[in-house]
């Protein structure tokens, strides 16, 4: 049996207990066993409201709220809007009227009384496919929106970082004999002093063989220089 047929959330609502049950023989019979079945409208909105179907099986003609009035209210709620609802009609010349009615007031699609069961089953699966490539769609966007989201996360976090790097461009004013670096307000600094100011370099200091041959001739290893 299909895992995911069997788990499929349906709402069965009708004023009538013989089409009540009868609807939900004909579920049962295809595997579906998570369904639920109201005979009045105002309690299944709740019931819907707390929990979302995969979909829902709607009588029109019922007392208190009807058929239209629940679809309206369905589409207006935007946790449930996005759930197909498959309404139960009669036939006749009153049929036109009332799929029109409820097509304006949310209706997916319609299924005819007395209830052809190869008909049903066929309307049934087209509305839970739409309503599994609808949730497949949510999720993509939803995956999206959370990548860009992080993606200006990262943004931020590199604009933040860049802002903190002061780098060293054009041209700098420095002494042709000590090699101070003259500043934007006039004053001289050290080198050292300068770049650190002006960027995230630090020093450490240590000698090139050039100055250590002249500041310590002895240890060059030249037998020549040595004192």
């Amino acid at each position: 049996m299909n895992t995911a047929v069997m788990h499929m959330r349906i709402l069965v609502i009708d004023d009538d207990p013989i089409s009540l049950r009868f609807i939900e023989k004909l579920l049962q019979q295809k595997g579906y066993q998570n369904i639920k079945t109201y005979s009045d409208a105002i309690t299944a909105r709740e019931s819907v409201e707390k929990e979302p179907p995969d979909l829902i099986l709607l009588d029109l003609i019922m007392p208190e709220m009807d058929g239209y009035q629940f679809s309206k209210s369905i589409r207006e709620n935007e946790s449930t809007r996005d759930i197909p609802i498959l309404v139960v009609t009669g036939g006749g010349t009153e049929a036109d009227e009332a799929i029109e009615k409820s097509f304006n007031a949310g209706a997916t699609d319609y299924i005819n009384k007395p209830i052809n069961p190869t008909e049903f089953h066929a309307r049934l699966r087209s509305a839970l496919s739409i309503k599994k490539a609808h949730d497949r769609l949510k999720e993509a966007l939803a995956h999206r929106k959370a990548a860009e989201k992080e993606r200006e996360k990262l943004i931020g976090k590199l604009q933040q970082a860049l802002a903190k790097v002061k780098k060293l461009s054009g041209l700098l004013p420095i002494c042709a004999s000590c090699k101070k670096i003259r500043d934007d307000r006039g004053y001289w600094n050290q080198i050292e002093s300068y770049i650190r100011e002006h960027s995230e370099a630090d020093f450490t200091h240590s000698l090139c063989p050039e100055c250590v041959e002249k500041m310590y001739p002895h240890l060059s290893g030249d037998p020549d220089k040595t004192p």
